[in-house]
């Protein structure tokens, strides 16, 4: 059965106002980070987003681009501007696990839960602004909310559900696992099927949609481009089609996210909350379990074709450290040596994961190759910097990029933080950039400078298949402080060909 024992009482570090105190220190652990470390690709991608705000993208409904906007509005053109409701939305998360494992189970639980949550490798890094620290948010708020509806049978908590569930589809479509997920967990009880004689609940829904509308009438104006970007991950075969592969990728990214000992902790939760269904203290885990399933199964079935990322599960760990907090709690009850060793364990390896990141984006120490993602962060100011140069001396009036939005998106938002006049458009994949102006060259004017990655520069070759003149005016390096990083060839372009005008059309 799911309980405090006794003992545990006297535990002051798991008393709310240590565990407010671990949350807010991390939280300006990561401000300062954010402060200190240059954008991941994806991040430069979506600042670029938010600058022209829509209520829909190719690759993700728009909360992402909105949120960026907004912190920029507060802090300015810069990193931090652009991570600061990430990380607000790691505390928020923070909140909702503790209310959460109050109303459902007890304050030891929960408040062991937000620490086990907040010192792994995933929460570490959700100052990194992606659709996911507010997918995860919303997530983790409409479970609350659910929470204090079974707390105080007070039924205006759907509504509140309901909205967060949309904000949530307005943040990532993974969200939507999470309807079918409350649906499972009222329909498996028979008190709990009496709630859909509520009209509340009926309205949760209706007002999810209304929220989540402007993105669906987005996607409608554009052939539904988002929602089939997204969804032909479903069915088409992606890298790797051997099911214990990508099976083994799967429980392998969620264990390194999340520190492995939570990992298991949460398994067995699951595992005990089904084989112990009669258990009346197991089953106050019945909404977070209930409400991961039929994400979790989507997931598990997606590995028969194609590899799983380990961030796309990410909104179902705060319900998921809600159960691993509840199976190391009955663990302790047996066996307090082992689990406070476990738990200490997960503690030093979950911090020294997330320090260990910490240290090589801030000063680089170890040269460990294209697996440093930190070197996604480095070199984009001189970068601009150089590329300004080049523009001026050469009477260059934007910069164009093809083929890589990484690319695209770093040198559109440094230019931002820089002040630069020089738009930078990618002139392909137009469906990427349906929030710009087409750069045609009665908007931008010519000549232009394109700006491309060059893995090998020692055979540079002209884009004569897009522009019928073109020169090579310099080369420029992206330098990552202790060695170079990319080389990137500037050539002087115009007289754009029908291959460019062809790259303009959705």
């Amino acid at each position: 059965m799911v309980r405090t024992s006794p003992e545990s009482e006297k535990f002051e570090w798991l008393s709310l106002p240590v565990v407010a105190a671990v949350v807010l220190l991390l939280a300006l652990v990561k401000l300062y980070v954010s402060a200190h470390t240059g954008l991941v690709f994806d991040e430069g991608y979506y600042t670029f987003w938010s600058e022209r705000l829509q209520v829909g993208y190719l690759d993700h409904p728009p909360a992402v681009a909105w949120m960026i906007a907004a912190g920029r509005t507060l802090l300015g053109n810069n990193e931090l501007g652009v991570r600061l409701l990430a990380v607000g939305c790691g505390v928020g998360v923070s909140a909702a696990i503790w209310r959460t494992g109050t109303l459902l189970l007890d304050r030891k639980i929960a408040a062991l839960a937000v620490l086990l949550y907040n010192l792994t490798p995933s929460a570490g890094l959700g100052f990194i602004t992606t659709p996911d620290p507010p997918s995860v948010l919303c997530w983790a708020a409409a479970i609350w909310a659910i929470a204090e509806f079974i707390a105080s049978r007070r039924a205006f908590w759907w509504l509140v559900a309901g909205l967060f569930a949309g904000l949530g589809l307005w943040s990532k479509y993974t969200d939507a696992f999470l309807a079918p997920g409350v649906l499972l967990f009222i329909l498996v009880d028979r008190e709990r099927r009496g709630w859909l004689k509520l009209w509340q609940v009926w309205v949760a829904v209706v007002l999810a949609l209304v929220v989540f509308s402007p993105v669906i009438w987005w996607n409608a104006q554009y052939g539904w481009a988002s929602f089939l970007f997204q969804g032909q991950r479903t069915v088409v075969p992606g890298q790797g089609t051997n099911f214990l592969e990508n099976f083994g990728d799967l429980l392998g990214g969620q264990a390194a996210y999340m520190a492995p000992i939570l990992f298991l902790f949460a398994v067995a939760g699951v595992v005990v909350f089904f084989v112990r269904w009669r258990d009346a203290g197991w089953q106050r885990l019945a909404l977070p379990v209930w409400t991961s399933v039929p994400a979790l199964a989507y997931f598990v079935y997606h590995t028969l074709h194609a590899r799983v990322e380990a961030n796309w599960l990410i909104p179902l760990w705060p319900s998921l450290t809600l159960v691993g907090a509840a199976a190391a709690t009955a663990l302790w009850q047996r066996r307090p040596r082992l689990t406070a060793w476990l738990i200490g364990a997960q503690f030093a390896i979950g911090l020294a994961l997330t320090l260990a990141i910490y240290v090589q984006a801030l000063w680089q120490p170890f040269n460990i190759g294209d697996l440093d993602r930190t070197n996604e962060t480095r070199g984009w100011p001189k970068l601009v910097g150089d590329l300004d140069k080049l523009a001026t001396a050469n009477g260059a009036h934007w910069i164009a990029t093809s083929a890589n939005f990484g690319t695209t998106g770093e040198l559109a938002s440094y230019s931002l933080f820089a002040g630069s006049t020089l738009p930078v458009r990618q002139v392909d994949e137009a469906m990427r950039w349906l929030f710009l102006p087409p750069p045609m060259p009665d908007a931008l004017g010519w000549p232009a400078l394109f700006v491309r990655v060059e893995p090998n520069p020692g055979a540079v070759q002209p884009p004569s298949d897009l522009f019928g003149s073109a020169k090579l005016v310099g080369t420029v390096t992206r330098d990552g402080g202790r060695w170079p990083l990319e080389s990137y060839s500037v050539f002087l372009v115009d007289q754009p060909t029908a291959k460019f005008a062809d790259g303009l059309k959705p």
